[in-house]
C-alpha cells in the first residue's frame, strides 16, 4: 500500500470534498521520487491522507513514469475506488504521523499491518501497532492507549481485562521490587475505585459475609462455606484487577509497625489478606469486621 499526503492538494480541489468531482485527480498523481522496486512490491493500494485521516483509498490498476514536461520522472497511476480499504476513509492514518517538517509526501506500508488480526507483528515499530477486522480498526499507540473506530451505525462495548498475570505466580517475600512494582502500576481509576469500595464497607449495614451449607438436595452434608457479601465481593475483584494479590509465603512474614508501613508491605499485607479463606472460613471478610479491630 501506498499512502500519499494530500495536504496541499485536497483542500485545492472544493469540489472533490462536495463529491462533485472524481478524488482520483488528487490520489492517483502524479507522484516524484517513486522507484521502481518500491512500486513491485506497494503498487497494490494508493491511499489519500490529508489532516493525518484517510480521505481515499483506490486500487491501483497500472501505472507509468512521465517521459516530458515539467512532471517527467514522476508516476502517474490508473486505479478504481477500492471496495476492500473503503472502510479505512474517515479513520486515522495507518502509517506514520505526518508532522511539520516533513516534506516526503510518500510513504509505504505492509498490508499485513492492517489485515493481521495481531497487532504486534506491525512491521515498522515507529508506526501505530494496528489491527482491522470487518471494518473495526485498533491502532494501538507508541504510548500503550488505543483507538477503536466503528462502521457507520456500529458502536464499540469497551470491558476491562482483568490485571492477573501475577495472580498464581510464587514470588519471593524478600524481594520489595516485585511488591513495588504491583503497588506503582496500578491505575488512578483503581485507587478511586478502591477508595469509593472501602467507603461502602464502613457504611454496611448488615453482615459482611454469610455462612452455607448444610444438606443438598439429596441429603448429603456439605462442608460450610461463606457467602461474601456484595461490598466485600467487590473488593476481592478490584484487589485482584489492580495486580495487588501475589502469592507467596505468609509463614516468613509479618506486618511491621502500621505507621511506618511500606508500600511494598502494604501489597504484602492485601496480598496476605485476600488469601486468607485458605486457612479461615470468611478470613477475608473477617478483617474488615470491627469488633475484630483488623481494619
Amino acid at each position: 500500500m501506498i499512502l500519499v499526503h494530500l495536504a496541499s492538494s485536497w483542500p485545492a480541489t472544493p469540489a472533490v470534498v462536495c463529491g462533485e468531482k472524481d478524488a482520483a485527480e488528487v490520489t492517483l498523481g502524479n507522484w516524484a521520487g517513486i522507484a521502481d522496486d518500491k512500486l513491485d512490491t506497494y503498487a497494490d493500494t494508493i491511499v489519500g491522507i490529508y489532516r493525518n485521516e484517510v480521505v481515499t483509498a483506490f486500487d491501483i490498476t497500472g501505472w507509468r513514469r512521465l517521459a516530458d514536461g515539467a512532471d517527467a520522472g514522476r508516476i502517474a497511476f490508473t486505479g478504481r475506488p477500492s471496495t476492500r480499504w473503503t472502510h479505512l476513509i474517515g479513520t486515522p492514518n495507518p502509517g506514520r504521523t505526518w508532522t511539520k517538517g516533513m516534506a516526503r509526501p510518500i510513504q509505504y506500508l505492509d498490508t499485513t499491518a492492517l489485515t493481521d488480526m495481531n497487532p504486534d507483528n506491525a512491521p515498522d515499530p515507529r508506526q501505530d501497532r494496528r489491527a482491522v477486522v470487518d471494518g473495526y480498526t485498533l491502532p494501538v499507540h507508541a504510548d500503550g492507549n488505543a483507538t477503536v473506530t466503528a462502521p457507520p451505525g456500529k458502536h464499540v462495548t469497551v470491558v476491562a481485562q482483568a490485571r492477573s498475570g501475577q495472580d498464581w505466580q510464587l514470588v519471593d517475600v524478600h524481594d520489595d521490587a516485585v511488591f513495588r512494582a504491583a503497588f506503582e502500576q496500578v491505575h488512578d481509576e483503581d485507587w478511586h475505585q478502591l477508595a469509593v469500595l472501602l467507603h461502602r464497607i464502613d457504611e454496611h449495614d448488615g453482615p459482611l459475609y454469610e455462612i452455607e451449607g448444610g444438606a443438598d438436595d439429596q441429603g448429603i452434608e456439605q462442608w460450610p462455606y461463606a457467602v461474601d457479601s456484595p461490598p466485600i465481593a467487590d473488593l476481592r475483584w478490584l484487589l485482584q484487577r489492580a495486580g495487588l494479590v501475589l502469592h507467596f509465603d505468609p509463614e516468613h512474614w509479618q506486618l511491621r509497625d502500621a505507621a511506618t508501613v511500606s508500600a511494598e508491605d502494604c501489597v504484602r499485607a492485601l496480598s496476605r489478606m485476600v488469601r486468607a479463606d485458605h486457612w479461615t472460613t470468611a478470613g477475608f471478610a473477617q478483617c474488615f469486621e470491627p469488633e475484630l479491630g483488623h481494619y
